[in-house]
């Protein structure tokens, strides 16, 4: 199986998501949710099932970010993915923070974007509660309206926390095993898609 190249290109390309996030930018848009008192003030407690797990000290993710991506990872992984991360097999924030720790100055950019995930609320986007707070169609809903925007700090909030999403769930599957499959009894003409099916 050979899953170095293809994770050396999801890593350039969460980069360059990453940095296009440019930090005027979102703080624009930042300050003028919080002028409107669309930001919340409070952190509160971290949904459990997307918290970090007991022990592991983040360096440059917060259990906040780190929960958020845990989420939005889950969700866009697909069904098979997301049973992993539930189970615990694979912890695309674990791999995050491995990743931060090689490009630092990408903490920032995406901090701020997994924030404003979390916590913008209508109008800035479609919700009225956190994103880890909404059921899963929820979060879908409010990835889509990202996706789909016509904002395009929006558009590059969603691609930078996909990119980061899919290098992290993948960078994890290199680590473990894919869904259905042992690892090394891949048959070389499965692609990562068929990998991943039920």
């Amino acid at each position: 199986m050979r899953l170095a190249a293809p994770l050396c290109d999801a890593r350039l390309a969460a980069e360059h998501d990453l940095r296009a996030l440019d930090r005027r930018g979102f703080l624009r848009l930042a300050g003028l949710a919080a002028a409107t008192g669309l930001l919340p003030t409070g952190c509160g407690d971290v949904p459990r099932e997307f918290a970090p797990p007991p022990g592991l000290e983040l360096e440059l993710l917060s259990p906040r970010s780190f929960a958020v991506l845990t989420a939005a990872t889950a969700r866009i992984a697909g069904p098979a993915g997301a049973e992993q991360i539930a189970r615990g097999e694979l912890q695309p924030g674990r791999a995050a923070e491995s990743f931060l720790a090689g490009a630092p100055d990408l903490a920032g950019p995406l901090g701020q974007a997994l924030l404003a995930l979390e916590f913008g609320f209508w109008p800035l986007l479609g919700k009225l509660r956190p994103f880890t707070g909404l059921d899963d169609s929820g979060r879908d809903r409010v990835l889509h309206e990202l996706m789909a925007s016509r904002l395009e700090l929006k558009r590059l909030a969603f691609n930078g926390i996909r990119s980061v999403a899919l290098l992290c769930f993948y960078g994890s599957l290199a680590e473990g095993r894919p869904a259905g499959f042992e690892l090394g009894e891949i048959p070389p003409d499965v692609s990562i898609a068929q990998a991943m099916a039920e």
